[in-house]
């Protein structure tokens, strides 16, 4: 198994995008890794060395505003993502996309062959409580405008669009209430999605006539997914299995 800091990976308008690469000696396919709105590529190690144990390389990135990118952030991390997409593809036939949150929305967005996105940022309103939680409790590792930008980013990137490609969404078993309503969405939007729920390791709910202590526990459920094993293990295994299909059109 290799892990290697990637120093060439560079954004349609040049800037260049901080990136770990891990892949094991002779990989059979490709994944391209997005982090959380607030985390950064480090965030998705364990995913990629589950990934490398099953025959998959995987190249995790930091999204723009993020970690080591210096580039501002905004919608431009599309195209981030499109260049790590890019550079895999040159390198291997057939490239998955995965990601938890913006990251799994980011992930729908790519023109990867195939997608596994993790409890997907797709939804109509963020609500009262998560607003609260992105204004109050910013996270060092973004450097936004303002506390609660994301609502704003969410709206910049757009719509997701249909796509008729292999498609896993995956969401914690008592995940954010509005992000599970998306998921409806989603399965009417993808023909060929996958719906499945992890039910291990997930907070229960809490009983209290506070609604935002109600919602702590759903906020905390989709944000550990990225450290939740059988998260990690579905991802992993769903995608791995792709690689021994052909190639989507």
């Amino acid at each position: 198994m290799n892990l290697e800091r990637v120093t060439d990976l560079k954004a349609p308008d040049g800037h260049f995008i901080p990136a770990l690469s891990v892949s094991p000696d002779s990989p059979r396919s490709g994944a391209v890794l997005l982090h959380p709105y607030g985390c950064s590529k480090e965030h998705m190690l364990g995913l990629a060395l589950a990934l490398a144990e099953k025959g998959v390389a995987s190249l995790a990135i930091d999204l723009c505003g993020h970690g080591e990118n210096m580039s501002v952030i905004g919608p431009g991390m599309l195209g981030e993502v499109e260049a790590a997409v890019s550079c895999s593809r040159s390198r291997l036939r057939r490239v998955g996309c995965t990601g938890l949150s913006i990251g799994g929305r980011l992930s729908l967005m790519s023109s990867a062959d195939y997608v596994a996105a993790m409890s997907p940022a797709v939804v109509t309103e963020i609500s009262p409580q998560g607003k609260w939680m992105f204004e109050n409790f910013p996270r060092p590792s973004v450097r936004e405008p303002y506390s609660g930008y994301v609502a704003e980013l969410l709206k910049e990137l757009g719509a997701v669009p249909r796509r008729d490609r292999p498609t896993l969404l995956l969401y914690a078993e008592r995940d954010i209430p509005m992000i599970l309503e998306g998921a409806k969405e989603l399965s009417a939007l993808l023909p060929q999605a996958e719906v499945r729920y992890v039910a291990a390791d997930v907070r229960p709910d809490v009983q209290h006539e506070n609604a935002f202590i109600r919602y702590l526990p759903r906020w905390f459920n989709h944000d550990e997914l990225k450290f939740n094993k059988e998260a990690i293990r579905i991802a992993a295994t769903w995608l791995a299995e792709r690689q021994a299909v052909g190639k989507v059109a």
